[in-house]
């Protein structure tokens, strides 16, 4: 296993535990600052691992796998839990919540019929993905400790993270609309140009 995927993998084992964290929450109010320090390195280690995987060109068919599934666990969980009682505030905005969801529940789907048709998406909407999952994660920890943040702060950041899902969602789903005109009109089999979904 390369070093940038072993990066990946802590992120992974990093996330269990801020889970336990955020839903702890509720009982001991300095597990919301441990939560946040668990975020800041599992964005650390986000950043940590692409850079590495590039600069020693380490990147593998794992290392596109466990990247994206690395974010999506981080992003799924932190939009549920905040979203929900269980966490004891502020919360998501229903609609923000609903977005965030709606928009992973269609990359995952898009990505395993791509996978499974041999097609990946292009560079571009993978670099509005990567802007949309970095813009969610710090807004992650702002509502995080958002006990003592003003309300102007976390309303800027659900409104920022909400265009962000909504274009990178909607860049998607004109990719989707793309590969599925040009293979109806040329040969299945033609790969698209790639990059891994974020």
């Amino acid at each position: 296993m390369t070093l940038a995927n072993k990066v990946t993998l802590l992120r992974i084992l990093l996330t269990p535990f801020l889970i336990l964290c955020t839903l702890k929450a509720v009982d001991a109010e300095w597990c919301r600052y441990l939560a946040a320090s668990i975020l800041f390195l599992v964005g650390i280690g986000d950043i940590i691992d692409g850079y590495i995987a590039k600069k020693r060109n380490e990147v593998t068919v794992l290392g596109q796998f466990l990247d994206p599934a690395a974010d999506k666990f981080v992003v799924i969980s932190l939009c549920i839990i905040l979203s929900s009682r269980f966490w004891p505030g502020p919360h998501l905005p229903f609609w923000l919540a609903s977005l965030i969801l709606c928009r992973e529940l269609f990359i995952i789907t898009g990505f395993l019929s791509m996978f499974l048709t041999n097609v990946q998406p292009s560079p571009w909407p993978c670099l509005l993905g990567r802007i949309n999952n970095n813009a969610q994660q710090v807004m992650y920890g702002v509502v995080i400790v958002g006990n003592v943040m003003p309300n102007f702060v976390l309303t800027f950041f659900w409104w920022g993270t909400g265009f962000f899902s909504l274009i990178s969602l909607l860049a998607y789903i004109w990719l989707g609309i793309d590969i599925l005109s040009k293979r109806q009109r040329f040969n299945p089999s033609v790969r698209q140009r790639a990059q891994e979904v974020p």
